[in-house]
């Protein structure tokens, strides 16, 4: 059993990582919770949710952490039962904000209102873990400058091929981001909600801040959505067009050169009478015609403006 216990002034916050049989059985014998919701507890929850029982909230969020072995973000769930005096948080594996904020408790640095409530308790607490989405952003943000820099800045072939790659990659990042984000939008209504049922009124300013802290970091998210496909489409962009480029130049060498091949075929027809064939400087009349017929390829392209 991996289980600590914190007081705050007059409340008490409950830590579980990774719960067991053990930690279930001190909630059942401590606490009158639900024993469907117990049984949530020792499983993965795929769906946030909120839920008021009569003496208590259950709530089940998650957030998103980076992994670079993977480059993308995964998905880090935290469970909260809450009750007028206790704080119960269960999670499942190391969460670095949790710990941070676990440390800024130990050490009394924290705000004075801070801990007169369960709601004020999970206000600062849920604002951590905010803050460190917000921070998990930073990274996106940063390649995100580092692609729109090769982007305008390159003409290596090879390195376009790699700004598609690494395109592709923080795409994906964005996406799991904002798969683990949007659900919790209608949860932090239904919290300030129910919460405000469950704690009165004066606690509400509490819930709406958490949704306010919650859509900063959505607005992140979704500023770098936009900035990343437009990136996209200003590199599908800028490839087209040097493939358009690379497309008309090979065309009008091959225009340029079928006078020649032309010519070439023409004379070297095994036919028993053939033009100038036998005349004295017969090839570099032959010659001649074959570099007429390009110049005079190369300046109607001229005109045309192909070139």
């Amino acid at each position: 059993m991996f289980m600590e216990t914190i007081k705050i002034k007059n409340l008490t916050w409950v830590d579980i990582v990774d719960p067991k049989k053990e930690d279930i059985e001190y909630l059942k014998q401590n606490f009158d919770f639900h024993p469907i919701v117990l049984g949530e507890l020792t499983i993965h929850t795929l769906r946030p949710k909120v839920e008021n029982y009569d003496h208590y909230l259950y709530m089940v969020l998650h957030f998103p952490i980076y992994h670079p072995e993977e480059k993308t973000s995964k998905s880090m769930e935290i469970d909260f039962l809450i009750t007028p005096t206790t704080l119960i948080t269960v999670r499942y594996g190391k969460i670095q904000p949790l710990q941070e904020f676990w440390k800024k408790c130990e050490a009394k640095d924290i705000d004075p209102h801070f801990g007169e409530t369960t709601a004020s308790l999970l206000y600062y607490m849920i604002g951590e873990l905010n803050n460190f989405s917000s921070r998990q952003l930073d990274h996106i943000t940063r390649k995100i400058d580092d692609i729109e820099k090769e982007i305008f800045g390159t003409k290596n072939i090879k390195k376009e091929e790699k700004i598609v790659e690494e395109i592709s990659i923080v795409r994906r990042d964005i996406l799991d981001f904002r798969r683990i984000l949007k659900p919790q939008n209608t949860i932090f209504e239904s919290l300030k909600t129910r919460g405000t049922e469950f704690f009165g009124k004066s606690e509400e300013p509490y819930f709406v801040d958490i949704i306010g802290d919650h859509m900063r970091v959505w607005n992140l998210l979704e500023n770098n959505k936009e900035t990343i496909e437009s990136l996209q489409e200003a590199n599908d962009s800028l490839l087209s067009n040097r493939t358009n480029r690379i497309m008309k130049i090979i065309t009008l060498f091959a225009v340029i050169v079928f006078p020649l091949t032309l010519v070439a075929a023409i004379f070297g027809m095994n036919t028993k009478y053939l033009p100038i064939i036998g005349m004295e400087n017969d090839f570099w009349i032959i010659l001649g015609i074959m570099f007429i017929g390009t110049i005079s390829m190369l300046i109607l392209f001229k005109i045309k403006k192909w070139l």
